[in-house]
């Protein structure tokens, strides 16, 4: 079996599995279409789920309490920057 991607943005915050991607109708070169941020269009970048969740722990071990928790809240949530992102988070997470 081999690990799940993660997908995440590269102009928006927006993150979750490659099941979830939307595609660009304009053909890549490859003459597939480019995966891309379901909500705003962004093209994405991809990494293994291991390694993703080895960097959102790792960063929580550095000093960030609570930051895993906010990204599995984040999951499938687009946003035009982190900041609006942890404002959003605040605001759910306080209410």
């Amino acid at each position: 079996m081999t690990d799940a991607l993660i997908v995440y943005g590269t102009t928006c915050v927006w993150w979750d599995s490659i099941d979830k991607v939307a595609i660009m109708n304009t053909p890549n070169r490859a003459g597939h279409g480019l995966p891309v941020c379901p909500f705003c269009r962004c093209v994405l970048y991809q990494m293994s789920t291991t390694e993703w969740w080895d960097g959102v722990d790792r960063y929580e071990r550095m000093g960030h309490p609570g930051y895993r928790r906010m990204v599995e809240w984040w999951r499938g949530r687009c946003f035009p920057s982190m900041d609006a992102m942890r404002e959003a988070y605040q605001r759910e997470v306080a209410a």
